[in-house]
């Protein structure tokens, strides 16, 4: 399309301009004679009761001016009748004088043994479950009374008097000894008044400054008799010490000698009594290498044994003999040491009477079949 008929799109004319159809953007007077009003008092309904209709815009408002008025007097009241409330409070605390005591500069820090400090409430509260358990402690110690009752210096005397060096531990309530795998316990009972005389098991091997041991029991009973007798309670003991399951003792054999170098024992058919300063090294040294510590018996070949002749023949230049292979074949190792018991003994040589001392006693060493 060419630009002239462009510029016609904007010069468009009707064809009837005196159509009545088309709109017209001026206003001429004949438009306004055009114009009806409506009465609304013509259309009123006979048939329906008169109503006057109120609109919004009919009813009177009030001006701004007026409304602001009105809150700033509301305010002014609220506002007087809170100055009017501080002035008496203002006076009242001018009027009233105050005591000296409550009146101090000095910084106040909280009571540290009280309940309520929070740093202390925890342990408050621990002390007094721990006072509560010792007052339940000593209700059922009253209750029940003592467990054990102490010995008399004239029993203790006795015992010690009968089984010398046999008394490992010595206190007032029992005496214990040490008769060889088994040691026995005797005091008194404090809920039947009896005299017990209890079998009991030591450690391997027994150290004489720490005497642990623990009752002696065959299935659900331990090994024990109880009398009202003293003296039928020291006759008991010495049966135990000599016949039963605690007295007839089966060794294998005894300790005669040791090698702290090579962790071994050398075991014979007779015992060796051992003074207490040696007797303490092989209880600190059997403790330190349990697992390592193996026996050799005395005047038997093992393997061992073998093995070191044969070094000692190459060393020297020697034909080791065939048969030295088939003897390897034959002959056992050295066993594990298990099952080993130490036990005192009298000293001769002491002549005093402090047997309880472990410094005066000579000490044995054996291995047991069985626990």
């Amino acid at each position: 399309m060419a630009n002239k008929d462009f510029k016609n799109i904007y010069n468009y004319q009707p064809l009837d301009p005196h159509d009545p159809k088309m709109p017209s953007l001026t206003k001429t007077p004949s438009s306004y004679e055009k114009t009806q009003t409506l009465d609304l008092n013509e259309h009123k309904s006979t048939k329906e009761p008169t109503q006057e209709l109120v609109f919004e815009s009919d009813k009177p408002k009030k001006k701004s001016s007026e409304v602001i008025i009105e809150g700033l007097e509301d305010s002014k009241k609220s506002a007087s009748s809170i100055i009017s409330k501080l002035k008496k409070q203002n006076e009242i605390t001018q009027t009233t004088e105050l005591e000296p005591e409550l009146v101090t500069n000095d910084f106040v820090f909280p009571d540290p043994k009280s309940e309520l400090n929070i740093l202390n409430s925890f342990a408050h509260k621990r002390m007094t479950s721990y006072k509560e358990l010792n007052e339940t402690k000593a209700r059922i110690k009253m209750s029940r009374g003592e467990v054990r009752i102490k010995l008399t210096q004239e029993e203790i005397q006795l015992v010690l008097n009968k089984f010398k060096a046999k008394v490992v531990k010595v206190t007032q309530k029992e005496v214990v000894l040490k008769n060889n795998k088994y040691g026995f316990e005797i005091y008194r009972n404090g809920s039947d008044k009896r005299y017990w005389v209890v079998a009991t098991c030591f450690e391997e091997i027994w150290d004489p400054k720490s005497t642990n041991y623990m009752n002696l029991w065959t299935g659900n009973s331990f090994t024990g008799y109880g009398f009202h007798n003293f003296n039928e309670t020291l006759e008991q003991t010495e049966t135990m010490m000599t016949k039963g399951k605690t007295g007839w003792i089966m060794w294998k054999d005894h300790v005669i000698d040791w090698n702290k170098d090579t962790n071994r024992f050398y075991s014979g058919s007779e015992p060796k009594q051992f003074s207490y300063n040696e007797y303490k090294k092989i209880v600190k040294w059997y403790k330190e290498n349990k697992i390592w510590i193996l026996v050799k018996q005395e005047k038997v070949k093992d393997i061992e044994d073998l093995m070191e002749e044969n070094k000692e023949k190459r060393r020297r230049g020697e034909k080791i003999p065939a048969l030295s292979t088939i003897q390897e074949k034959l002959l056992q190792p050295p066993r594990k040491a298990s099952l080993v018991y130490g036990y005192p003994v009298a000293n001769p040589n002491y002549k005093g009477k402090d047997y309880v001392k472990p410094e005066n006693k000579l000490y044995q060493i054996g291995f047991a079949y069985s626990e």
